[in-house]
């Protein structure tokens, strides 16, 4: 269950000297409501009306979530076009919890004009106390270990296009996550020093630090809402080092693939995700291996806390149905299944965990194709709740 308070605000720069396109788009609901008052579109006003570029969204909420249970939170979604370019998206939330966690962050894609090169942030400053159920994807969600910690993390990359018109790019950059204060307390009280046989990063501090090489391949020219036709392919191989402020020297590849299919009438989709981190031997931070929900976004593996399965190596893989509920296309629902699959480096991958649910999407702006999603999804063992996302989950 989850409360929303929504409030539209635009800059003074943005070109808007017509009615702005929120109001346009509740408009639109209500006239799929109640058809009789549907408003004629006429030949004049559809031509007089400018293409707006730019969109700020502040969305003040209050919610419930499986790793937070009761939050108030702000997230500032800012949407803009350049010329030639695909839709740039910059969004920074900050929430409190009910388990006192204290969450800032910032990310997002900016494309340069003509996208002839692309900027990728992901920024989090967190106080996260949080459960972990340690490794591999066999474990059990009652026995798990209270963890404590503070997180900052920079995580920047470059991006320029190979070919004068190509959707193909290559890129470099800087990714850090350092983490202190760390604690583990069981369910005794007892603080551990190890957790699932591993040690790394469960006590004090840890550093990860190093550079990243990536390709991408983006046909999409909205993040935020994928069409049809369009597919996204991301591969990165991360070189943690000593020489720059790592605890150890480790590597760590990432493979992200998605693709959207035209099913049924226009403008509904059929959308499938692959996604996998692997980590090469025992050496990264406990909080550094790859976990459920700890993606760039926070959105893999809906039906379960962040941080439920946890290994050397996550696989994930996803589907989901997008379908218009309203001929103007200002709400629509999605139906998904995922699974996922974690490594214990002492017995290998273990079950493939699935999940499922179901969700609304209320559009903010249709020219801009800015969405609200709420979805509510079913794991394993009891593993239930709402999610909740500016845009498509992915």
């Amino acid at each position: 269950m989850a409360v929303w308070l929504l409030l539209a605000a635009r800059p003074g720069w943005a070109q808007a000297p017509t009615p702005p396109p929120p109001t346009q788009d509740v408009r639109d609901l209500v006239g799929a409501l109640v058809p009789s008052l549907r408003p004629k579109p006429t030949a004049a006003t559809d031509s007089a009306r400018p293409r707006k570029k730019h969109e700020l969204v502040i969305l003040p909420a209050v919610a419930y979530t499986l790793e937070a249970r009761l939050l108030a939170s702000v997230t500032a979604s800012l949407a803009f076009q350049r010329a030639g370019a695909n839709l740039s998206t910059l969004s920074t939330t900050l929430t409190y919890t009910q388990n006192q966690q204290i969450i800032l962050a910032l990310n997002g894609p900016l494309w340069t004009r003509n996208n002839h090169s692309l900027w990728l942030a992901d920024y989090r400053l967190l106080h996260y106390p949080q459960r972990t159920y340690g490794l591999g994807s066999n474990s059990d969600a009652e026995d798990f270990i209270a963890m404590d910690y503070n997180l900052l993390r920079i995580h920047q990359s470059y991006y320029h296009r190979v070919g004068a018109a190509s959707h193909l790019y290559a890129g470099v950059g800087y990714f850090l996550d350092s983490r202190w204060n760390i604690q583990s307390i069981d369910q005794q009280g007892q603080q551990v020093k190890a957790i699932s046989g591993y040690q790394r990063g469960i006590v004090g501090r840890s550093t990860s630090s190093g550079l990243v090489a990536s390709v991408l391949r983006d046909t999409r020219a909205n993040g935020l809402r994928p069409a049809a036709g369009e597919s996204y392919l991301f591969l990165a191989l991360r070189a943690n080092m000593q020489a720059l402020g790592s605890d150890q020297t480790y590597r760590f590849a990432q493979v992200d693939a998605r693709r959207y299919l035209r099913a049924g009438p226009a403008g509904n989709v059929l959308a499938f995700w692959l996604y996998g981190d692997f980590i090469v031997g025992q050496a990264a931070p406990y909080l550094d291996l790859p976990a459920t929900g700890w993606d760039t976004y926070s959105v893999t593996g809906r039906g379960y806390i962040q941080g439920r399965f946890r290994g050397t190596s996550l696989a994930y893989a996803e589907a989901e149905y997008r379908f218009n509920l309203t001929r103007s296309r200002v709400l629509g629902e999605v139906v998904f299944v995922n699974g996922q699959s974690a490594r214990d480096p002492a017995t290998g991958y273990g079950r493939v965990a699935p999940a499922g649910g179901t969700g609304i999407r209320l559009c903010l702006n249709k020219q801009v194709g800015s969405y609200l999603s709420v979805d509510y999804a079913w794991g394993i063992q009891g593993s239930q709740g709402v999610f909740f996302n500016l845009g498509e989950v992915f």
